[in-house]
């Protein structure tokens, strides 16, 4: 079994390295417009993203002239955000927490959990997180999950696969526990002079209602899904899924 802790120490080494040289400017950019999509953002939004990781999308939502508040738990992606931040000229507030901490009340337009991040704890914290961040959103604020859901992921699920990120070729093998609900992968970095590293995660897959009815629980009014690749409503087989959950 996957340790409960997985990710307090995945984030990091050649693990980063492929995350970084996996992501371009384009993509970048397509996702934040995606997130001023779905979130309706008007100029000079407060945004918290939570977690940020390296800042990727926060940097460029501040680019645009948004007010953002990164979280992440992991020091050394918060550093690395700050660095890019600045390097850019840009203002954004990056702070090292554990995003089931948070605690801010009404103070924040909209908010995102980005890039399958969320579902990495136990269900009753899961929606902790949610209710946190619903209790941090103005009335009307609206926070986007991107994520996968079951009907979409589970069909096409496949046992193993791979690809490639700079110098850094990564091994997946996947299995779904269908009694905890969880994707449990298993990670092999391979690198040229270095010897294999393998991590584990494991992931929340919750079922479309279910997402719906934890955010529900979670203090939001209303909730919608949109397939991520094509920006429409949400159907079976979406590749990606975005969940949009509105505080009354």
């Amino acid at each position: 079994m996957t340790d409960a802790d997985w990710w307090a120490s995945f984030f990091a080494g050649a693990w980063l390295d492929a995350q970084r040289s996996a992501w371009s400017a384009d993509q970048t950019s397509s996702d934040a417009d995606a997130v001023e999509r779905l979130l309706q953002l008007e100029p000079g939004s407060d945004v918290l993203d939570v977690p940020c990781g390296e800042g990727r999308v926060s940097i460029e939502l501040s680019a645009r002239g948004h007010h953002v508040h990164g979280i992440d738990l992991t020091g050394a992606l918060i550093e690395t955000a700050r660095a890019n931040a600045a390097a850019r000229g840009l203002d954004v507030t990056f702070e090292q927490r554990d995003m089931r901490t948070l605690s801010a009340e009404a103070a924040y337009d909209a908010a995102l959990c980005w890039w399958g991040s969320f579902g990495y704890f136990p269900d009753e914290e899961n929606e902790a997180f949610a209710s946190a961040v619903a209790r941090a959103l103005r009335p009307g604020g609206r926070f986007v999950i991107d994520t996968h859901v079951a009907e979409s992921i589970l069909p096409r699920l496949q046992p193993r696969g791979w690809w490639e990120a700079a110098d850094v070729t990564v091994l997946e093998e996947r299995r779904y526990d269908h009694e905890s609900g969880r994707i449990e992968t298993d990670w092999t970095l391979l690198r040229p002079g270095e010897p294999p590293l393998t991590r584990p995660s494991s992931i929340r897959l919750y079922t479309y209602r279910e997402l719906v009815q934890l955010l529900r629980r979670a203090g939001f009014t209303r909730v919608e899904g949109w397939d991520r690749t094509s920006m429409t409503p949400f159907a079976v087989g979406a590749l990606r899924t975005a969940m949009v959950a509105t505080k009354g």
